[in-house]
């Protein structure tokens, strides 16, 4: 039986794999105006208050222009996300895919397949796939298949000196062209994985050393592009392509094959194929590939006593942040808008006032104290690295 990895396939020759690359059309309108051979007195005023508009709103102009907002929603820390990974069996069957559904209403993310079956083949409908991503907001990954090159693969990329020379320079060539893959549609993933499985159309050779050649190439060609790489494969494949491989420092994302969310989950909790902690699991059921982050991908929440950390933070009149949302929590403020105003500061005031301290409307440490800071533990909050795994679109 066909492993889960190649199922999605024609009996003919695709396997599956991971695979996807984003275009990006945001189509700039112009504006075009007809020639006037006198402008009267009317035309002339339009004109100036065109002009003005245009001084007002134009790229050119000294004003500040707002940068472009990505939508993508920022998951609660130590929480796990759960996505889809889509590739050219998810293009409808006239492009020569399967027609497969996209990521499902509830994904939070998709990881985007750059090629179709193998290197050097760019998946037919990448870039509707990365406009539909887009449209939803949804975080975006990248992965693309890497394979042993052929004869005349390794003629055009290879160059001269030792077979492994060559070798790692055709790994090289296969990260550029997936990095022009995505150029062409506006795909800007931070990293890509590269997927290394067993490949019916181009097979791997039985020299480890050969193998790792090519990988060793399309990593340093990523990053070589200040793109972080990973690495997608499955225990089995990983031994017969690298020979057990160690890269402990490499992030990895792990199949479960037809398993349930909490066998992918568990994967989490055991070094990978490649020695290394997974950051992302997977599973499937033929329909669709199910992916969820592994912990510390969303980082971790503080714990404890969160007052702690702003002992020794004054407030006042005109402050701003996260100090002033937690103040104005513990105040019992309906709305905790960050902002110091007259509202805070009376309230402030009437807690002074109660605790025997000098209403100022000035916090200072004995104010957060009487709050209750300082009693207790505080463990800070750990950062997650989500953005090192996808773009917000």
């Amino acid at each position: 039986m066909a492993p889960f990895w190649v199922r999605k396939c024609s009996t003919a020759a695709r396997p599956l794999g991971l695979e996807t690359a984003i275009p990006q059309t945001w189509p700039v309108p112009l504006a075009k105006f007809p020639p006037k051979s006198r402008p009267d007195g009317l035309s002339t005023l339009v004109a100036t208050l065109g002009l003005i508009l245009y001084m007002v709103v134009s790229p050119f102009s000294s004003a500040p222009v707002e940068p472009p907002v990505h939508l993508s929603p920022v998951p609660a820390p130590g929480s796990t996300v759960y996505g889809n990974d889509i590739s050219w069996p998810q293009c409808p069957k006239r492009d020569g895919g399967n027609g497969l559904p996209g990521p499902q209403g509830s994904a939070s993310f998709a990881v985007l397949g750059l090629t179709d079956g193998g290197s050097f083949r760019a998946n037919p409908c990448l870039a509707s796939q990365v406009e539909s991503v887009r449209s939803r907001h949804l975080w975006a990954g990248a992965y693309a298949i890497s394979t042993y090159p052929t004869d005349a693969e390794l003629a055009r990329y290879g160059g001269t000196g030792t077979r492994t020379q060559q070798l790692h320079r055709v790994g090289a060539a296969q990260a550029a062209f997936n990095l022009d893959t995505m150029a062409r549609v506006g795909l800007q993933p931070p990293m890509i994985w590269v997927d290394v499985e067993p490949s019916a159309r181009t097979p791997w050779s039985a020299d480890a050393g050969q193998n790792n050649a090519v990988i060793d190439g399309v990593i340093e060609g990523y990053r070589a592009a200040g793109i972080h790489a990973g690495i997608y494969s499955y225990s089995k494949g990983w031994k017969t392509i690298t020979g057990s491989r160690s890269m402990p420092g490499l992030p990895t994302w792990v199949p479960a094959g037809h398993a349930s969310r909490s066998e992918a989950a568990a994967r989490c909790a055991v070094a990978s194929y490649a020695g290394s902690k997974p950051w992302l699991a997977q599973w499937t059921d033929d329909v669709y590939d199910y992916n969820l982050t592994c912990p510390g991908v969303t980082g971790r929440a503080a714990r404890g006593n969160l007052l702690t950390p702003y002992l020794n933070v004054r407030l006042a009149s005109g402050s701003r942040g996260s100090a002033v949302v937690m103040l104005q929590r513990h105040l019992g403020a309906p709305a905790a808008d960050g902002v110091f105003g007259t509202t805070t500061r009376a309230r402030v005031v009437a807690f002074q006032r109660a605790h025997n301290l000098p209403a100022n409307g000035v916090v200072g440490s004995p104010e957060w104290r009487a709050l209750g800071a300082g009693t207790g533990t505080y463990t800070p909050p750990v950062p997650g690295f989500m953005g090192t795994l996808f773009a917000s679109t």
